[in-house]
């Protein structure tokens, strides 16, 4: 993970938990008595404020590049894995997955929940993590691409039906 503290006005970073933003300054908050540094981020949706020195720092990340967007790409393609049949270490690896917030987890994780959806059924919280993860990599992937998520989401799905057809039934 990169240090938090070089994020600067107008780039554009990755929380584990609110997905896509761009930071758009540094403010002094104080709460609790203390004054202290905060990020301001705004995403498409909402507005946050992180602590420039603090350990919540380990859940940003620079916005991926063109390359790292070419090897989710190749991941989206590759033949889907069999998922645990057991719904708990399907439900810890989903938060794994989002503890950790790496992109290339999460297109692995997207491939091989659609597969599981195409060859039977996704439990409640497994739909809402393919939703949830499909919308942060085309977020990610379109401000990477400097274009709309409409613009990426034909291309996305290109790529994941390559890898559901490599499980479709005969």
């Amino acid at each position: 993970m990169a240090e938090a503290s070089t994020f600067s006005k107008g780039e554009w970073i990755v929380h584990h938990y609110y997905g896509v933003g761009q930071v758009r300054g540094v403010e002094t908050k104080e709460l609790d008595g203390e004054k202290s540094k905060y990020y301001r981020v705004k995403t498409r949706n909402s507005m946050f404020w992180v602590p420039v020195d603090s350990e919540e720092n380990d859940r940003l990340r620079p916005l991926s590049s063109p390359s790292e967007i070419k090897k989710v790409i190749r991941v989206l393609k590759r033949e889907p894995k069999e998922m645990d049949s057991d719904h708990m270490a399907r439900k810890k690896l989903i938060r794994d997955v989002l503890g950790d917030g790496s992109l290339e987890d999460i297109a692995r994780l997207i491939r091989d929940l659609s597969a599981r959806q195409f060859l039977s059924k996704l439990n409640p919280t497994e739909e809402d993590a393919l939703k949830r993860f499909k919308e942060r990599l085309l977020r990610e992937w379109a401000v990477c691409m400097e274009t709309d998520v409409d613009d990426i989401k034909a291309r996305f799905q290109d790529h994941l039906q390559k890898s559901l057809a490599k499980v479709a039934p005969a």
